[in-house]
Formats: structure tokens, sequence, C-alpha cells
């Protein structure tokens, strides 16, 4: 590997530990708006484990042996959680899954997909279904939710017992299922989903395509199969091209010219070969009829500008700034044209200009420390009288007297109640591990392609949130498969960065465990 190699990867390295020492900082205290009580708790069951740990240790290889087991039970969890559901969809998804539906008038959803072009691929996926199986594609689209959601965490396993290590896998195992897996995200019926499968496999593709002894044709075989996985994780998610972004900048920081070059053309062939049908599809789709007009549609730009709002994704300052570009008589109206792009560029100025150095770096840090905080992944579902466009299932009639479902609603489901927060505060304890795996991967440099990679993805992904919109937990899902491996790295192979804290670091007693 060459010096400039070495050097970039190191100047990374040591930019995300600070990046994962607050991280974890952010989940402690965190925890700690969620309770100080259980904050002190849970140091002290830290402390107990830590002295424990060899018998923990014991205790959770047993328990990650039955992976059947365990995926059962986080089918149970699933299957309960959607039984009991009152608010099955809320927000733009429910916009767009009553409009797929034929529940919300052909205008409306016109306007909206309109103005929110980036959801037309999710729409016409549930207008198919919708078209193909009625009123039945809502439980048909749920049950392929899970088999996306379930099936991500053993292409995790399978991948990662390939390329690290059997500890490593169980660890990625471990933390997806209680993070993903032990999850309500599946319901909403959105984007961050889906997705995840293919992101996954996109991951051990490029790991594959890494390895120096590949043979040309395997490794032509992978760069094919990358560009198509690509393709169709784009058509909803286009963040996954950040994965195959960071396997050019580990092949060109090695100036390995030769590879680099046969896996651009490649890639670049089979992409445009797979994608091009899609993109025509959508393009040209005649599902709904989109208005005609300048300035309707929320493009790349518009997300930098709402980006640049000091949370990072508050809509209504973002649409007051747009507003003072037009008339005072059409502000009212939906489609009024303010998302042109020279209103859009006016504002961008604007808020920069605003900004001081000073400012603008703790816009930034506050935005980072809002997309790193929340365990439960930033999950907002209330009580339906809290929401402004709530899809109600269609099961809750026959739950809603139901004394344990609505326990499963109060418990698991709607922020609002006071009994989610022991839910929440589970989760928060898995995310303080995950974070502090995270600096254990990152605490010193390591000539390792691999993990190379996955530190530019996780890197390549905050950089996205902090340049467009973020500040929320819930972004970091669609990078959360990178993230989960690079913790797991971590945590089972080099937890002897424990040793490197100087309190730690004392005589043979640390040594000893309960």
């Amino acid at each position: 590997m060459s010096k400039f190699y070495h050097l970039s990867f190191s100047i990374l390295q040591k930019f995300m530990l600070v990046i994962a020492i607050h991280w974890f900082l952010m989940a402690v205290w965190h925890m700690n708006s969620l309770s100080s009580l259980a904050l002190l708790l849970f140091a002290g069951l830290a402390y107990l484990a830590y002295r424990c740990r060899l018998h923990l240790q014991r205790c959770y290889r047993e328990v990650i042996r039955h992976k059947f087991l365990l995926m059962a039970a986080v089918l149970i969890f699933q299957i309960i959680v959607l039984l009991s559901a009152e608010l099955l969809i809320r927000r733009d998804a429910a916009v767009v899954f009553t409009g797929a539906f034929k529940y919300l008038k052909e205008s409306s959803i016109s306007s909206y997909l309109t103005r929110n072009p980036n959801n037309i691929p999710l729409f016409l996926y549930e207008r198919l279904f919708f078209n193909l199986f009625g009123d039945t594609a809502l439980w048909i689209m749920q049950g392929l939710n899970l088999f996306y959601a379930n099936i991500t965490a053993l292409i995790l396993y399978k991948g990662s017992q390939k390329y690290f290590s059997q500890q490593t896998a169980d660890a990625v195992f471990a933390l997806y299922i209680l993070l993903v897996g032990f999850s309500p995200y599946y319901l909403s019926m959105y984007t961050d989903i889906p997705p995840l499968p293919l992101i996954a496999l996109q991951i051990f593709l490029v790991l594959g395509l890494l390895k120096e002894d590949e043979s040309p044709r395997r490794l032509l075989v992978r760069i094919l199969l990358l560009g198509m996985v690509t393709s169709l994780a784009f058509l909803l998610r286009p963040t996954v091209i950040i994965l195959v972004l960071a396997a050019f900048g580990i092949l060109f920081f090695k100036r390995n010219w030769k590879k680099f070059l046969l896996v651009l053309a490649a890639f670049s062939l089979s992409f445009a070969v797979s994608y091009a049908p899609l993109s025509y599809g959508v393009s040209h789709q005649t599902e709904v009829p989109l208005v005609e007009g300048k300035g309707l549609a929320k493009g790349p730009l518009l997300f930098i500008n709402l980006g640049l709002t000091f949370i990072g994704h508050n809509q209504e300052d973002m649409k007051e700034g747009l507003l003072q570009y037009i008339e005072p008589d059409k502000r009212d109206d939906y489609n009024n044209g303010m998302f042109a792009t020279e209103n859009v560029v006016k504002e961008i100025k604007r808020r920069l200009k605003e900004y001081t150095p000073l400012t603008f770096l703790y816009h930034l840090y506050y935005k980072q420390s809002l997309t790193v905080a929340e365990g439960n992944l930033g999950w907002l579902y209330r009580s339906v009288e809290n929401e402004k466009t709530p899809y109600i299932s269609p099961l809750y009639p026959a739950t809603k007297d139901n004394v344990f479902a609505q326990f499963v609603r109060d418990f698991f489901l709607n922020t609002d109640k006071g009994s989610y927060v022991y839910y929440s505060l589970l989760k928060q304890a898995v995310w303080i591990v995950m974070a502090l795996g995270l600096v254990f991967s990152l605490w010193k440099y390591r000539p390792n392609d691999h993990l190379n990679f996955l530190i530019l993805a996780v890197f390549g992904g905050l950089l996205f949130l902090q340049i467009f919109e973020g500040g929320k937990t819930r972004y970091l899902i669609q990078f959360l498969p990178q993230i989960l491996i690079l913790s797991a790295v971590g945590l089972t192979q080099y937890p002897q960065a424990l040793g490197k804290f100087r309190f730690w670091s004392g005589k043979k007693r640390s040594e000893r465990s309960c």
C-alpha cells in the first residue's frame, strides 16, 4: 500500500474516532434526557457487566447460538405489533399509500407527487400491488416488509461470517435484531426498510471485489451484480451510491488504476443497463398525471436548503424562507412555484450569509448530535389524535378494547405515552453499546481495505446528512448495515482498545471477573 493510502486513511480514522466518541456521548446523554435515574442504573449495570464479563460472555454465546429461535421471537414480536397497531401508516407514507390505493382524490395525490417526485417509485410500487391484489395488497406488502427486514439479518450474518469472523457475524446479527428486528419500523410503508437487503448485498459484493486474490471472472461477475443491485436500490434510496463511491475511493487511494478502471467501466455499464428501464418506467408512468409548471417539484438543491435550517429538517422554516420570493396573493396556493431553482439558490445564499463561522460550526455540531442520538431510530408514531395524516389499521376495530393490544400500543408504538419510555430506554442501551463498538473499531489506524471501506462508507453517509436534510436518527437507517458491521468488528476484534484508557490499564485486578 502507498504512503498516500496510509496517510489518507490515518487522517480519516482520527477524524472518525472523534465522531464516534461524540456519537457515544450523545447516546449516553440522550439516555439521561429520557431518565437520569435510568442512566445511573445503566452505569451500575455496565460496571457489573464488566466485572462479570466472562459469565456474560458465556451466556451471550449460548443465546446467540440459537439464531432460529431468536428470529422466531423477532417474527412473533413483529406480528403482534402488526395485529395490535392502531396507527398503521403516517405522514408522507400515508399520503402515498392512500393515493396508491385510490382512497385519496387523484388531484390530491397528483399535487403531492408533483411536489415530491422522489416518492413516485414508492407510489408505483404500491399501485402495482393494488392493481394486482386490491385491498389485500396492504397485507402482502406488510409481509414483504417483514421479509425485507428479516432477510437483512441473514445477509449481514452470512456476509460478516465470510469476510470477518464468526464472532463479528454473531455481534452484527445481535445488534441488527435488537435495533431493527425488535422494532415496529417495518410498519411505516416508507422507503426505510425495503432497500436494506440490497444495501447489505452491496456491502459484501464490494468486499468481495476488494479482495486481492479474486479471479478476473469472479471479479467481473461481482461488479456486474453490484451494478444491478445498486440500480434497484437507487430507485428508492439514491444514497446507496455512497457505498459504490467508497469502493472507488479504496481503489483510488491504493492507486490500483487497472482494477479501478475495470470496476468503473463494468459497474457503469451494468448500472446504466439496469437502471435505464427503471428510470424510463418511472418518468413515463401513466398511473397518475403530474401538474405541469415551473418550481412545483422539490429538487436536490432544496434539500441542501432544508439541511441549512438550524436543526437540519425544519420544514416550516424552509417554506417560510421560500415564500418570501412568492407574490403575497399566491402564497396560500399549494402549487405556487416556490421551489423554483432561482428561489432555492437565493435562499441557500441567504442562509449561509446569516451564519457566522462559529454559528455554522454549532449548527453542524447540533445537527450531528440529533442525527446520532436516538436508539429507537427516531420512531415518531403517536396517538392518532395527534397525527396530521393517519391511516388507521383495518384490524383496529377488532383490537380496540383488547387490554393486551392496548399494552402493545402504549409500550412499543405510541411515543406520546408515558410507558413508551421503558422500551426506548432498552433501545438506547443497545445504541450505546453499538456506539462503543464504533469507538473500538476506530481507536487506531489499521491498514485493512475492508475496514477502511466501511469507515469511508460511514463517513460518506454522515457527510451526506450534513450537506442535505439531516438531524434525525431515522435517516441513519439507510446507512445502518455498514454502521453495524463496523461496530461489530470493534466489539469483537478490537476489545483491547479498552486497555488504552488509563483508568482501565491498571494491575491484574482489572482482569478479575465475578
